[in-house]
């Protein structure tokens, strides 16, 4: 009996050794996480940041592109006067959601992108990107900011190879309403805005 008492001692003490370890364990990762999560903070944000700001110029030069080459749309659009597309988030990198706006006006349509953050983003970020279109298909931009934003998101298009890892997408209407002109579109990650790589979206004009 006093033999089945020691070992049950001996047992509760090393239990609660191994408990008290654990729990010390799982604090130190907490700090040290939590410590990370503060260090990178900035540059998480900065990258954030200029994700939301690529990917919202290159989505208003892909809805350009698709009505300068894609006839359906851009009878949709003058049909409608106001025409609002998105793309899948779940399918989107990063579930960053896009969304863009074109108004047909006289002999122009106005492009508007709004992009924010994905779901799961720790420092939400959004950024929006305006263009205007005319039906020679030069495009002006509202500042020479946004058209330094454009030429780098072109030049980052123009250095995509053939073998690059690419995501196809759809440009639809929100809330799953039938779209009758629909386009497609592609992603891919480049460097052209920061440190890190970052997604472009563009027009998948062959659809292929």
């Amino acid at each position: 009996m006093r033999y089945n008492s020691r070992m049950k001692e001996k047992i509760a003490r090393a239990a609660d050794k191994t408990g008290k370890i654990l729990i010390l364990t799982a604090l130190a990762a907490a700090f040290v996480f939590t410590g990370w999560r503060i260090a990178t903070r900035k540059a998480y944000i900065a990258h954030e940041k200029a994700q939301c700001c690529a990917m919202a110029a290159s989505a208003a030069l892909c809805a350009a592109d698709a009505v300068a080459h894609d006839a359906a749309v851009a009878s949709l659009v003058k049909e409608s006067n106001s025409v609002e597309y998105i793309s899948e988030h779940r399918k989107m990198p990063e579930s960053i959601n896009v969304k863009v706006i074109i108004n047909s006006e006289e002999n122009s349509f106005l492009i508007k992108s709004i992009v924010s953050s994905g779901w799961n983003s720790r420092s939400p970020q959004s950024s929006s990107f305006s263009l205007k279109l005319y039906e020679t298909e030069n495009i002006i931009f509202e500042s020479g900011a946004d058209a330094e934003a454009a030429a780098l998101v072109a030049a980052a298009r123009s250095d995509i190879s053939p073998g690059k890892k690419q995501m196809e997408h759809i440009f639809t209407f929100p809330n799953e309403r039938p779209c009758p002109a629909p386009f497609a579109a592609k992603s891919a990650s480049v460097s052209c805005f920061g440190e890190k790589d970052i997604w472009i979206v563009f027009f998948d004009e062959k659809n292929d």
